[in-house]
C-alpha cells in the first residue's frame, strides 16, 4: 500500500454544486479550510456521496477550518461536493494506492 499526500484543490466555489474532489482511488481528508473574502454571510453545505456532513454559515472575511471532516474516508466512487458561492476552499488529502 502506498500513501500520497497532496493538495487536492484550491478553488473558489461557483453557484450550485461544486465537485471539489473525486478520484479513482480511496482517499482520506487531511485538511479542509474555507475563507469568505466577501462582505456578506455565505451558507456552506458539504456533502460526500449522498450524505450531507456540514451545513453552516461562514461570516464575512472569516477563515474556518472544517475539522468535522478531518480523517474522513473518501471511497473512489464518491465525490466531495460543496455549495457556497464565493468561498475559497483549500483541501489536502492522502490518496491510498496499491
Amino acid at each position: 500500500m502506498k500513501f500520497i499526500n497532496k493538495q487536492a484543490n484550491n478553488v473558489t466555489l461557483v453557484a450550485d454544486d461544486n465537485t471539489v474532489y473525486q478520484t479513482n482511488v480511496d482517499a482520506q481528508i487531511r485538511a479542509l479550510t474555507v475563507h469568505n473574502p466577501t462582505e456578506a454571510n455565505i451558507d456552506l453545505v458539504i456533502s460526500l456521496g449522498d450524505k450531507q456532513y456540514v451545513k453552516k454559515t461562514v461570516t464575512p472575511n472569516a477563515t474556518e477550518v472544517i475539522s468535522q471532516l478531518f480523517n474522513q474516508q473518501i471511497k473512489k466512487t464518491e465525490a466531495l461536493t460543496m455549495i457556497g458561492e464565493g468561498l475559497n476552499v483549500l483541501l489536502t488529502v492522502v490518496e491510498i494506492t496499491e
